[in-house]
């Protein structure tokens, strides 16, 4: 409640009683801030900095070579974990056995990453979205590069960030 009084020299001025002013204190508590909206780009950066470390060591374990250390970082999945050139491997372990059977017959592989997005959907689900070139060496000493680009699906777990759906393709060359 607030009441109308006149000050020394006969102004009004609007005196605020108690009520009014827990209820102007309550609306001020509930403004947001700068400081929430850094508070919010901050964690979005760290979020955006966890899912592409997890993603640089995916991709170190593909240049190994090494299809179970790749796995590694992939969850358990019965509902589409990877899509490889529209085909849907329904399972982890599908998908595992398709990997390990394309890494056959390679020596190397080196990708050269040219675009990398991350999209935070929320603080434990996050989109990596990339595109790059992959240079294979066979056993057979051939060498081809091949254009691809990939959508991740990364949610946090008690041990880190995981993938829980994979989506490469190659792009048809234009």
């Amino acid at each position: 409640m607030s009441a109308i009084i006149r000050d020394g020299k006969g102004r009004l001025v609007t005196h605020a009683g108690r009520r009014t002013i827990v209820v102007l204190f309550g609306i001020l508590l509930c403004v947001p801030t700068g400081g929430g909206l850094a508070d919010t780009r901050a964690d979005t950066q760290s979020v955006e900095k966890a899912v592409l470390a997890v993603s640089a060591e995916m991709t170190r374990a593909g240049e190994a070579v090494d299809a179970d250390r790749l796995f590694s970082y992939i969850l358990e999945n019965d509902k589409g974990s990877v899509i490889q050139n529209g085909v849907v491997l329904a399972t982890r372990q599908e998908a595992l056995e398709r990997v390990r059977s394309n890494l056959s017959g390679i020596s190397k592989i080196q990708y050269h990453w040219k675009r990398q997005y991350v999209t935070v959907l929320s603080p434990d689900v996050a989109l990596l979205a990339a595109e790059g070139d992959s240079v294979v060496t066979t056993t057979a000493g051939d060498t081809f590069t091949a254009p691809f680009a990939q959508t991740v699906v990364f949610v946090l777990r008690p041990g880190g960030w995981r993938a829980i759906h994979a989506h490469q393709s190659v792009p048809r060359v234009r």
